[in-house]
């Protein structure tokens, strides 16, 4: 996941040194929801298929904005059938919920918070 973002963040850097805007869409309004949308794009590109048969599962995560609120979002990551997915709402079946905080969530993906201490 780490390398994912790395390398999404360096293509947004080129670009943006290029004089070209990088914005993210609108309906990205924190970090989890880019990261998502990102994770969507890879995912679309058909990049993450080799990850289907290692990973075989499919995860639920709540993102709340504190700890101990009600999640604001739910988003699916679908590494179990065909090239995968990502998509806003739960999953029909999860093999893994995680809920966790927005600020949280970014820093497991960014490899800033070691995602055995954030279950902790």
């Amino acid at each position: 996941m780490e390398v994912v973002m790395t390398n999404l963040e360096a293509k947004q850097q080129a670009k943006a040194s290029k004089g070209a805007a990088v914005a993210a869409p609108a309906t990205f309004d924190t970090k989890s929801e880019q990261i998502f949308g990102m994770m969507a794009t890879y995912l679309k590109q058909g990049l993450g298929k080799p990850l289907i048969p290692k990973v075989d599962s499919v995860f639920c995560f709540e993102i709340t904005m504190k700890k101990g609120q009600k999640p604001f979002a739910i988003f699916e990551i679908d590494l179990k059938n065909g090239e995968g997915k990502t998509q806003r709402g739960a999953p029909a079946k999860a093999d893994a919920t995680f809920t966790m905080t927005d600020a949280d969530f970014e820093a497991v993906c960014l490899g800033k918070l070691n995602p055995q201490i954030a279950f902790m």
